[in-house]
């Protein structure tokens, strides 16, 4: 069967399908490429904007043969469409408010022993007391780390950063200054907040160890100029008795 529409009402249609195409793999392209955070409203936009890219076929179809409910079926397809892009769009912006916005409880102090760069010796056994802290006092918090899934239960307040070698995934080990520079701008757009880093042995496999300590000596004043607490949870065995005692000449034990 031929043309059934005006031939520019079909142009209309291709270029509006192509445009939805290519925005859909976009996004399909960046299904695991982000940290968790940002991770599901990729894969959100990719699901709805398929539901807009099967309305536009829909339409070009609907140029050459009628389709029984033609109406309805687009109207059903567009409708999630839409729908499911603006929960998208709603949920993104609340979580950009939540991550560059200080909440309103951020200013509540921290007391004791916070307030400065520490050591946590025990290594990653450790992550249940960093827990504690951050769920006593419900600082903002950024946490670089091997396991986000282990700070699901304070995720209100804390934000996680994958270190891996995926690079596509989370923040290689070797990218020292990415880190440092993520971090110092997590600390001067929030007040009081706390940086973790629960990794210390990972970045050990991929860097030696001066490059490592003086990553964290800068780390350490950066944060102190904002008035941040850094934690950095160290196992003792791995980094060696030298190198520990490095780290306690910087660093006060928590």
């Amino acid at each position: 069967m031929g043309l059934r529409v005006p031939y520019y009402i079909f142009m209309y249609d291709v270029v509006l399908f192509l445009a939805l195409g290519y925005i859909w793999w976009f996004f399909l392209k960046r299904w695991n490429r982000y940290v968790a955070e940002l991770r599901p409203f990729v894969r959100n936009a990719s699901i709805f904007l398929g539901f807009s890219v099967l309305g536009r076929f829909v339409d070009l179809v609907t140029d050459f043969w009628s389709i029984p409910y033609q109406s309805e079926v687009l109207s059903v397809l567009y409708g999630i469409s839409i729908v499911g892009v603006i929960y998208t769009m709603i949920n993104y912006v609340l979580t950009l408010e939540k991550l560059y916005i200080p909440p309103a409880n951020s200013g509540k102090q921290l007391s004791g022993e916070m307030g400065d760069a520490y050591v946590m010796p025990g290594g990653r056994k450790r992550i249940g007391d960093v827990l504690k802290i951050i769920e006593e006092f419900k600082v903002p918090s950024l946490i670089f780390t091997r396991s986000p899934q282990a700070y699901e239960p304070v995720k209100e307040f804390a934000v996680t950063v994958w270190v891996t070698q995926a690079t596509d995934r989370g923040v290689p080990p070797t990218k020292l200054h990415v880190i440092q520079d993520m971090a110092v701008r997590f600390a001067r757009e929030r007040r009081n907040a706390l940086v973790v880093i629960d990794c210390l042995e990972y970045l050990l496999m991929y860097n030696d160890f001066p490059s490592v300590f003086k990553f964290l000596v800068s780390l350490k004043d950066g944060l102190m100029l904002l008035e941040a607490t850094l934690i950095v949870l160290v196992d003792e065995e791995v980094v060696g008795a030298k190198n520990y005692q490095l780290l306690l000449r910087e660093f006060r034990v928590l």
